[in-house]
């Protein structure tokens, strides 16, 4: 696979997925469905087909930033062989999970959660762009993003994939790094051209992106943005820990 910088508008008024489209993304599915709001795993649902995500049974899955949706819960659905554990800052406001999910509470940025080579898939949906700002209750680091994908980098098995989604804006007049911090500290924006430079580091290799339309349109593939969107543009990225 490489980096797709010329996807379709699909967005454009009176744009209709033809029946081949529509066919090709329910095989890649298979038995995952989501029909809801929650746009990061709305994005997801679209990567599957985009990216050709595949989760051989028995995989070893993680999933970062666990609290605000059932996304693990609907990946015990679609194989319940999957070996799942999510982590989050605030393990105590989610719902009880279903057997055979551990529920971790802590810190993406803390290394000793587990061991190196402990997973064959970790995800972020809507929380890369959360970690180290503190609005969770985790800790103050300007640069948490960066560490926590150090640490996938380290908890991946050889050969083991990571898939996040972050927010992106084509520049900030106030952000000379080319990632911008909301007023109240809730979340990062990123220029595009960082993204790769900042958070995809050795060992790991991007293998795909895929920009995308915000909520309630999350999924809905487009063109790199080059102009400002309120409240922003998504951005989709599949990478790869090298075999050394």
């Amino acid at each position: 696979m490489s980096i797709d910088t010329d996807a379709p508008f699909t967005h454009e008024l009176g744009w209709t997925p033809s029946q081949a489209d529509v066919d090709t993304a329910l095989k890649a599915r298979g038995p995952w469905t989501y029909d809801g709001t929650d746009p990061a795993i709305a994005l997801f649902t679209a990567s599957i087909t985009r990216f050709n995500l595949r989760f051989p049974p028995y995989s070893r899955i993680l999933e970062l930033g666990c609290a605000e949706s059932d996304w693990l819960e609907r990946m015990r659905r679609w194989d319940a062989s999957f070996d799942l554990t999510g982590v989050d800052a605030r393990r105590h406001v989610r719902h009880a999970p279903e057997p055979n999910i551990r529920l971790v509470e802590g810190c993406a940025m803390s290394r000793e959660l587990f061991p190196a080579e402990s997973f064959d898939w970790i995800v972020l949906l809507g929380a890369l762009e959360h970690f180290g700002l503190g609005f969770y209750g985790d800790s103050k680091r300007p640069d948490g993003d960066v560490e926590a994908m150090a640490n996938v980098a380290h908890w991946l098995k050889p050969g083991g994939f990571v898939y996040f989604d972050v927010p992106v804006q084509p520049f900030f007049n106030d952000a000379p790094d080319g990632v911008h911090v909301t007023e109240n500290r809730h979340f990062r924006m990123y220029v595009p051209d960082v993204v790769h430079a900042r958070l995809v580091r050795p060992p790991l290799i991007e293998l795909n992106r895929g920009y995308s339309l915000p909520e309630p349109h999350a999924g809905t593939w487009c063109h790199e943005p080059k102009e400002q969107l309120v409240p922003y543009w998504f951005v989709a990225v599949l990478a790869q820990k090298v075999i050394a």
